[in-house]
């Protein structure tokens, strides 16, 4: 799990979207969502967050993150 999370680290960082979704789409625990949504946040990176915050099945982040983008 900790290589997983230093692969999304690396390919967010490079901002390959793709690659960074690729290598944590199997991890299932909710505290290393929170976790990378507060990196994501950190980073700016709002196209990344929209995932984070779906897999953590906060769907009314998920939506207003939505509706902020399209504002």
């Amino acid at each position: 799990m900790k290589h997983s999370l230093l692969d999304f680290s690396y390919h967010l960082t490079c901002g390959n979207l793709d690659e960074a979704y690729k290598s944590i789409r199997l991890i299932n625990n909710r505290v290393i969502w929170e976790n990378m949504t507060q990196m994501c946040i950190k980073k700016r990176r709002v196209d990344v967050l929209e995932v984070c915050l779906a897999n953590m099945r906060f769907l009314r982040g998920a939506q207003a993150l939505r509706e902020a983008k399209l504002k």
